[in-house]
């Protein structure tokens, strides 16, 4: 019906414009004289030229007009011709692309549906843009579907873990510059016609609970367990201790071990379900609970990839402590670092202790 439709209006369309076209030119021979200036020969000439527009009649006397009608016939035919062929063959308007994406905690849903006959070998390849550079962000994502049949939905779940997603939706929430295109092509079962289509998906269509994803929303602190950190000792003795919602680290130094002996708990920033390319390391900052019954000098070690330390020295006693930590003089983005690591000295603290540690959290602003 839809098909139907567009064939009936390009039809209309084409008819008013070309008896518009030649109503100017029976008005040009009224305005010259040439026809007499009344209702029923304008429209007599305007039937003549019209149809010798559409290739059936003929005309005698002015071959710049005959000429000039003849051009526009055979190009506005060509025009409609190809467009009604288009409309009936090819199927773009049989595969609608739902552009309400849902935001769904760590996944992003959307849909494609296929209101025609049955499709095959459909591909969406998502393309994120920056207009401003006027090149592609990161690689595209593509995902490959054999076979979509009439009235079938075809549903993709994406992970923001994988970086492309985490940076497409930071992207498209921050800046105006960014632009994410959906390229998707399928082939018609009966016809073996291929059709491809593009579409743009901006922020406004990433939603969540029937409203907007707002910056705020997406951009939650990722929390790091303190169950999570693993030991490790250097001629020193580090036993970890789980209670409820925090770990003690309970160590211990022989007094002949060495001065730059130390104990250490870090946690892994590159465990597959922690991705932090949302993170812009100039608004983000740690945030961690501590406590010590004695007093303890803490070095707090940031390890990037490159092998660089960023060190923060941090008091504790016995009283519970929140300490911020800034990560605008990190060197480089936060993909960048390794690890995150709580080290105990031996030739800055006492020979025994303990130190209790809450879960971090990462926070951007």
């Amino acid at each position: 019906m839809l098909k139907l439709k567009k064939i009936v209006n390009t039809i209309l369309i084409f008819i008013i414009a070309m008896v518009v076209i030649c109503l100017l030119f029976s008005l040009y021979k009224v305005f010259i004289n040439e026809i007499p200036a009344t209702i029923k020969d304008i429209v007599s000439e305007t039937g003549l030229y019209f149809l010798y527009t559409i290739g059936y009649g003929a005309l005698e006397g002015d071959s710049a007009i005959q000429n000039i009608l003849a051009m526009i016939g055979i190009i506005s035919i060509a025009l409609m011709t190809t467009y009604l062929t288009i409309n009936l063959f090819w199927r773009l308007d049989d595969v609608k692309l739902n552009k309400e994406v849902i935001y769904d905690k760590n996944f992003l849903k959307m849909q494609f549906e296929n209101q025609g006959n049955a499709i095959c070998d459909m591909k969406a390849t998502f393309v994120l843009y920056d207009d401003f550079t006027s090149e592609n962000i990161e690689e595209p994502k593509e995902y490959y579907m054999p076979i979509l049949l009439k009235k079938a939905k075809w549903t993709l779940r994406l992970d923001l873990n994988e970086t492309f997603w985490y940076k497409t939706v930071y992207d498209l929430l921050c800046s105006t510059d960014k632009k994410l295109y959906c390229v998707y092509s399928f082939v018609d079962t009966r016809t073996g016609q291929s059709s491809i289509k593009v579409e743009q998906i901006t922020k406004e269509n990433i939603k969540v609970t029937n409203k907007l994803l707002e910056y705020q929303e997406f951009i939650k602190p990722t929390i790091l367990s303190c169950q999570k950190l693993m030991p490790i000792e250097n001629n020193g003795n580090l036993q970890l201790e789980n209670i409820e919602n925090k770990i003690i680290l309970n160590y211990s130094f022989n007094k002949k071990a060495d001065n730059d002996s130390f104990v250490m708990a870090y946690y892994n920033l590159h465990e597959p379900n922690l991705n932090l390319e949302k993170y812009n390391r100039e608004k983000t900052y740690l945030e961690i609970k501590l406590k010590s019954e004695q007093e303890i000098k803490l070095n707090f070690e940031i390890k990037l990839q490159n092998g660089n330390v960023v060190t923060k020295y941090i008091e504790i006693n016995n009283e519970s402590k929140i300490v911020k930590i800034e990560l605008n003089d990190i060197p480089d983005n936060l993909e960048e670092v390794k690890e995150i690591c709580y080290t105990i000295f031996k030739n800055n603290n006492n020979l025994n202790g303990s130190l209790e540690i809450g879960d971090l959290r990462i926070i951007t602003a």
